[in-house]
């Protein structure tokens, strides 16, 4: 099922020389001394020049980093792979905690190291409980290693264009706290500026930035809802929270159009919009275009005016660069991951000075300097901001062998951002589509893990439910089995 919907993804690039020009083959023994790394962070493409050429310079081995737009990236990667042209390590990591399953089951990984027995000197550079079975590591195997640690990392700030701000007569300094703080900030800034408000793309999957900001309102800022065991976009508290949204966009508070972030990114930059709402990476975006850090603020992102009723989800989603099952280059691959995730090394040292964001596998606090990202590590250190949330996996430890949860998920897999966008632009409510989708995604989670159970495998929709769970609390470490 993987399969079909990657290459059907990619249906509209022609399998040609135009569609992977600058590919690299994995097994064109001419270039033995060359790896193919691969991603989408068009933003570092500078970075990791130097990268390279350090990582030459000690080794004597080329690495060609081929970073492009994200859109093109997911079109382009599934081609490669089925044209047998995939690069020997590429970034993936389209559904979270559940990546390895699918990339196993999509036959595009192998271990890290040769028969997947990492050293320990290897994994001590993260924090305890960061290799888990199912999600990094497979009968004994390592297939992945937490590139972005999760408590910093990930969407969910509010940044504000100091100059917007004070224009409208606001300090820029006492933020916005509440939903109905943020529209009143709203209403003075377009009484009293030209500029539109919110800053907020809502152009396919990145309409996602305002909806992890404001899904404090929500139960979970996830489409699943761990408690109840059931995907969850249509959950009172989210339809609450989207119907908020939809407030904002009635009002004229959000900036009009159809955008991709990359224009509300500009908007915000070049003061046509004082608050834009993203994540961790965003400083570094902004530094590249000559938008520094004194000139906006990061605050929290503003909660319902009753408390927060969910919180930000830290799950164990940072694994994101993977060795190819293609590669020839097994071996070079493994002392390059060794390489690049050293705590002190240059890559943790360069990658923190440029603002890039937050890493699993060195000393944030001690290496970060970019004072916006020194905001947003204070923001996210508050108690409640991020939380824990159960890990599947860890209850029931068949689940790695099931696919129930990635079919659930592959059925329209931007289903969840298709209804609001479409919500939104209409006016529409929410509900209808929302519940229709839950629906189908719940059928077939659940008549998938019947069909597992009864070949044998011990899983069932219970190991998705953990019913002693609080939204705005870690979820215990102790409530696992041994």
């Amino acid at each position: 099922m993987l399969r079909r919907k990657w290459v059907g993804a990619a249906g509209a690039l022609a399998l040609t020389g135009t569609a992977l020009a600058g590919c690299g083959t994995s097994g064109d023994s001419s270039a033995s001394s060359t790896l193919t790394v691969w991603d989408f962070s068009a933003e570092q493409t500078d970075f990791h020049k130097k990268v390279a050429a350090r990582y030459e310079k000690e080794t004597g081995t080329t690495i060609e980093w081929r970073s492009i737009s994200q859109d093109e990236y997911v079109k382009t990667l599934p081609l490669a792979f089925q044209s047998k042209q995939g690069p020997d390590i590429f970034y993936w990591r389209p559904a979270g905690p559940t990546d390895m399953a699918q990339l196993l089951d999509q036959e595009w990984i192998q271990p890290l190291n040769g028969d997947g027995k990492v050293p320990k000197s290897f994994t001590d550079r993260w924090p305890e409980g960061s290799f888990v079975e199912g999600i990094n590591t497979h009968e004994g195997k390592t297939y992945g290693f937490p590139f972005s640690e999760n408590l910093y990392w990930g969407p969910g700030y509010m940044f504000l264009n100091k100059k917007v701000f004070k224009d409208a007569g606001l300090d820029p300094d006492t933020p916005p706290a509440t939903w109905s703080e943020l529209t009143e900030a709203c209403e003075r800034i377009t009484d009293r500026t030209d500029a539109s408000c919110i800053a907020s793309p809502n152009k396919g999957l990145d309409l996602q930035r305002i909806w992890y900001a404001l899904a404090s309102g929500a139960s979970t800022d996830l489409f699943f809802d761990f408690q109840k065991g059931k995907f969850a976009l249509d959950d009172p508290q989210a339809l609450k929270t989207f119907g908020y949204i939809q407030d904002l966009q009635k009002k004229k508070y959000i900036a009009p159009g159809l955008n991709d972030k990359n224009f509300s990114r500009q908007q915000f930059a070049v003061g046509q919009a004082g608050v834009y709402l993203d994540g961790t990476w965003v400083p570094s975006v902004w530094n590249s275009q000559g938008f520094p850090a004194d000139q906006y603020t990061v605050a929290p992102r503003p909660v319902p005016d009753g408390g927060a009723t969910g919180a930000l989800a830290r799950q164990h989603d940072g694994n994101k660069y993977w060795v190819s099952a293609q590669t020839e280059k097994s071996a070079e691959s493994w002392k390059f991951i060794q390489w690049m995730t050293e705590p002190d090394g240059y890559f943790a040292k360069e990658y923190l000075k440029a603002g890039f964001g937050t890493l699993a596998f060195t000393d944030n606090a001690k290496r970060v300097d970019d004072p916006a990202i020194q905001k947003i590590m204070k923001i996210a250190e508050r108690p409640g901001y991020r939380v824990e949330v159960p890990v599947a996996v860890r209850k029931c430890p068949d689940l790695v062998k099931s696919s129930a949860y990635v079919k659930a998920i592959s059925e329209r897999p931007n289903w969840e951002y298709e209804a609001m966008v479409a919500a939104l632009t209409s006016g529409k409510p929410l509900a209808p589509e929302a519940k229709k989708l839950v629906a189908e995604r719940q059928r077939i989670l659940e008549s998938e893990l019947k069909k597992e159970a009864a070949s044998g495998l011990k899983v069932s929709i219970d190991c998705y439910t953990f019913p002693d769970w609080k939204y705005t609390e870690d979820y215990p470490q102790e409530k696992y089995p041994k």
